[in-house]
Parts: C-alpha cells; structure tokens; sequence
C-alpha cells in the first residue's frame, strides 16, 4: 500500500461492502502486516464515527458550494477542501489537536490565497 509518511497502518475498519470482501485484500493486509475486521452489518452505531465524519465533511462542501453560487462541477473540490478542513481543525475530543497533528507530528500549514 503506498505511504505518503513513514507510518504502518496498524488497523482498518470497513463496512461490509464487497469491494473489501475478496482475497486480493487479504492478502495486501497479509503483506503489509496490517489488522483489517469489518464492522457487524446489524449493528450500524459501530459505524457511527465513520458515518458522522463524511457527512460533515458533504455538509462543509455543499455549505461551500451553495454560500459561492458554484456548480455542481466544483464538487470534487469542495471535497477535497471539506476533507482537509475537517483534518487541520482542532478538536476538543482530541484535547485541542487536530488529526492533521496528531498523525504527522507537525502543525498544518495555512495559507490565505
């Protein structure tokens, strides 16, 4: 699995979808050494930080898209911006780090453009 840092993934969490249900990924999590169990499909809460987490990351975009009047065109962007928000952000459930820190080790960079 390609790393833009020099960290092992310890542990995935995945749904059920089939995407993840086959040999070739279990063997990529054989090989690179990492856990990887699915959530129960009849216990929906054990997906609820998942499930919170991308949609307020579809609610930073669409509140981006719609306060600037942008097309739908734009969405892969506001996106990527939503995404990145919700990584540089600090957070109280974190003691006031944000995960960007938290796994780089590094404070984020701003830049006003």
């Amino acid at each position: 699995m390609g790393k833009k840092q020099d960290r092992k993934l310890k542990k995935l969490v995945l749904d059920k979808g089939g995407e993840f249900q086959n040999n070739n990924f279990k063997n990529l999590a054989e090989t690179d050494s990492f856990i990887h169990i699915f959530a129960p499909t009849e216990a929906p809460e054990h997906n609820g930080f998942a499930a919170r987490a991308n949609h307020t990351i579809l609610e930073k975009s669409c509140c981006m898209l719609n306060s600037n009047n942008l097309s739908d065109c734009y969405w892969a962007e506001a996106i990527t911006t939503g995404t990145y928000l919700s990584n540089i952000l600090l957070t109280p459930s974190r003691n006031n780090h944000s995960p960007y820190s938290i796994w780089s080790k590094a404070s984020p960079k701003i830049q006003n453009h």
